[in-house]
């Protein structure tokens, strides 16, 4: 499907990119966890992680921003009716902190704790949270449209593949560590995937060639949606955000 002439595209809808208190709130979940695994466990990989990743991520969004791959909106804080513009670099370190820190956090976080049955009570309390703050949203403006198979991000995901796999094979002692980790981020994703997109603020498109070979957008149906949404979370969230792990621990 990725390596075809179509070009495949994921949709956002609502204030999610420009909400900077939703960010900041997200990026509270990583900080209390992290603080609570040093505290209970003398163990600071949750909060390393998560410092790590921020910065490598905020970089990341950085770069796309200034290339023009991807767009960082101005972000607004609100605070007692009133709305303040953030400078934009505040703007990328907090989209950095929410895709980057955020999950691999809770990834990391549960799952070193995946048979636990107060932290398993505990993650599906925090889904429940992040749920209901999707379907309280009303806000459906267009927020951005990207094509999830560039020739440039194909390459990117693959060679994270790549380093991945090499990692398992040659420090077969992470081998554990690594899928509980991989596992809960393809979970918590999964929710948020199937939230955003059942409130409608995430939908996909399919631009096909014609016989003039000119593109046009193909009706999607719930397959094409599936699996453009799956390589998302598996690919782009899952095998990406574990790459921390192998760059910071190993």
């Amino acid at each position: 499907m990725l390596l075809s002439n179509n070009k495949y595209y994921i949709l956002r809808f609502g204030d999610f990119a420009t909400d900077a208190n939703t960010k900041i709130i997200y990026c509270m979940f990583p900080i209390v966890l992290g603080i609570e695994e040093y505290i209970t466990d003398n163990s600071s990989y949750c909060l390393e992680i998560m410092l790590k990743s921020t910065i490598i991520w905020s970089l990341v969004e950085f770069l796309l921003h200034i290339s023009g791959t991807r767009v960082i909106k101005s972000m607004y804080f609100h605070f007692n009716d009133a709305s303040y513009l953030l400078p934009r670099y505040i703007s990328v370190c907090l989209q950095g902190a929410q895709e980057g820190g955020f999950v691999t956090t809770l990834g990391l976080y549960f799952g070193d704790r995946i048979f636990i049955p107060k932290y398993f009570i505990l993650l599906h309390l925090l889904l429940l949270t992040i749920v209901f703050n999707i379907y309280i949203k009303k806000n459906y403006v267009a927020a951005s449209k990207r094509q999830i198979n560039t020739l440039s991000s194909v390459l990117l995901i693959s060679s994270m593949t790549l380093y991945n796999i090499n990692c398992l094979k040659a420090y077969p002692q992470h081998f554990y560590r690594q899928m509980y980790m991989f596992l809960s981020m393809i979970y918590i994703s999964s929710v948020w995937t199937l939230s955003v997109w059942y409130f409608n603020f995430r939908s996909v498109e399919v631009h096909a060639l014609n016989d003039k070979q000119e593109y046009y957008k193909r009706p999607t149906n719930y397959f094409n949606t599936f699996l453009i949404l799956a390589y998302d979370v598996v690919f782009e969230i899952g095998i990406a955000y574990l790459t921390f792990y192998n760059l910071f621990f190993i």
